[in-house]
C-alpha cells in the first residue's frame, strides 16, 4: 500500500481571488507571525491559508460601478513573497497587485485591475485585529485531492482520506472548491478541496456565512429577473453580524430584526433563524442555500417571508436581467 503524500514537493504560492460556512473562532494575527485566517469587512473579505509550501489567498468585493454594483472574483500567482510585501501577477498580464502585510492592517493594491474591472477603488484595506479562523470539517469521501486552483484538471500529489480533518474557509460566493489545509503529523498542507467531498454538517452556525446585502429575485419562466417596481425599492435583505440584526427592505418600509437565535440545519448551507421584532414578536426563518455558484438562497417563514422567497448576493446580481414594472411613466 502506498503511504499518503501530504505536501506538496514543490513549493508554490498562490492568491485566489473569487463570502456559506462562518467561522468558529477568532485569533488575532501578529505582525511577525501567521496571517491565516478570514479578514471581512462590509463589501469585502480577504482569507489567507498558509501551508508548509503553499499559501491560498482569496480576495472578494463589491464597489460601486456607476448605477450598478461591480465585483471582484480574480486569481493570482504570488510572484514574490518577501517580508511585509507580496508582489502578485493576474492571470492576464500586465495585471500586476500587491499585498502588504503591515502591523495593524493588511492592504491589496492593484494598478490596472482587469479582474474587478472599472470603478475598482485601486486598493482595499483590512484591519488585522478583525481576522477569525477557520471552520473545522471532516472528509467524507474515500479521498479527496488538493487542487491549485478552481480550473485546475489535474491535482496535486496531496490528499485527505475519509475522516481527516480538515481546516476550511468558504467564501461568500461559494466556489466548488475551497481554501482549505491539513495539518499532519508530517507537516501542513494547504490548497482547494472539493467542497462536496467534506462533511460541515456539526460546524457551529455563524452569521458571518450570512454577512451582507441580498437582493430579492422575481421568477419568470425558467428563470429569474431583478424586478424593480415603479414607486418602491426592490426587495432586499441585509445581515449584520456585529450587531446581531437583520434588515428587510420592503419596498416602501423597513423592519429590522435582532436574531436572537442560529442553528444549522440538515443540509450544509441550510440555517434556522429565530427573529425578534422590537415590539416582541418572535418568527422562525429558514435559510438555505439554492445555487451556490450563483449566490442564490430561499428564505421562507410564516410571515415576513411568507410562501418563500429567493434572493441572490448583491455582488452577483448582475448575472439577472432588469424588468422595470411597465406603467410608471403613467404613474407619475
Amino acid at each position: 500500500m502506498m503511504p499518503r503524500l501530504r505536501l506538496v514537493c514543490k513549493t508554490t504560492v498562490l492568491v485566489l481571488l473569487t463570502l456559506g460556512l462562518g467561522a468558529s473562532t477568532s485569533a488575532r494575527a501578529q505582525a511577525s507571525g501567521s496571517v491565516t485566517g478570514r479578514y471581512r469587512k462590509e463589501g469585502g473579505e480577504l482569507i489567507i491559508v498558509e501551508g508548509d509550501n503553499e499559501t491560498l489567498v482569496h480576495y472578494e468585493a463589491a464597489f460601486p460601478q456607476g448605477a450598478s454594483v461591480g465585483s471582484c472574483i480574480c486569481p493570482f500567482v504570488v510572484k514574490q513573497k518577501s517580508g511585509e510585501r507580496w508582489t502578485l501577477q493576474a492571470a492576464r498580464p500586465p495585471d500586476t497587485w500587491s499585498l502588504k502585510l503591515e502591523p495593524t492592517r493588511l492592504v491589496l493594491e492593484g494598478r490596472n485591475p482587469m479582474c474587478c474591472g472599472l470603478g475598482w477603488p485601486g486598493s482595499d484595506r483590512f484591519e488585522r485585529s478583525a481576522v477569525r479562523g477557520p471552520s473545522t470539517c471532516q472528509v467524507k469521501a474515500a479521498r479527496a485531492d488538493f487542487f491549485a486552483s478552481q480550473k485546475a484538471s489535474t491535482p496535486s500529489k496531496a490528499y485527505v482520506v475519509a475522516g481527516d480533518t480538515v481546516e476550511v474557509f468558504v467564501p461568500g460566493s461559494e466556489p466548488r472548491r475551497v481554501p482549505a489545509r491539513f495539518k499532519g503529523a508530517r507537516g501542513t498542507t494547504a490548497g482547494l478541496l472539493e467542497r462536496g467531498q467534506l462533511d460541515c454538517s456539526r460546524q457551529e452556525a455563524t452569521l458571518q456565512s450570512l454577512e451582507g446585502r441580498w437582493v430579492e429575485l422575481t421568477r419568470k419562466g425558467r428563470g429569474f429577473v431583478l424586478f424593480k417596481p415603479c414607486s418602491a425599492n426592490t426587495r432586499s435583505i441585509t445581515v449584520r453580524p456585529a450587531s446581531g440584526e437583520l434588515e428587510v427592505e420592503l419596498g416602501q418600509e423597513t423592519t429590522v430584526a435582532k436574531v436572537t437565535g442560529l442553528r444549522p440545519g440538515a443540509a450544509v448551507g441550510s440555517y434556522s433563524l429565530e427573529l425578534t421584532y422590537a415590539s416582541g414578536t418572535t418568527e422562525t426563518v429558514g435559510w438555505e442555500d439554492l445555487d451556490v455558484s450563483r449566490g442564490l438562497v430561499s428564505v421562507k417563514s410564516p410571515d415576513l417571508f411568507s410562501q418563500g422567497r429567493v434572493y441572490v448576493r448583491e455582488a452577483q446580481k448582475s448575472a439577472f436581467p432588469v424588468e422595470e414594472e411597465r406603467g410608471c411613466d403613467e404613474e407619475r
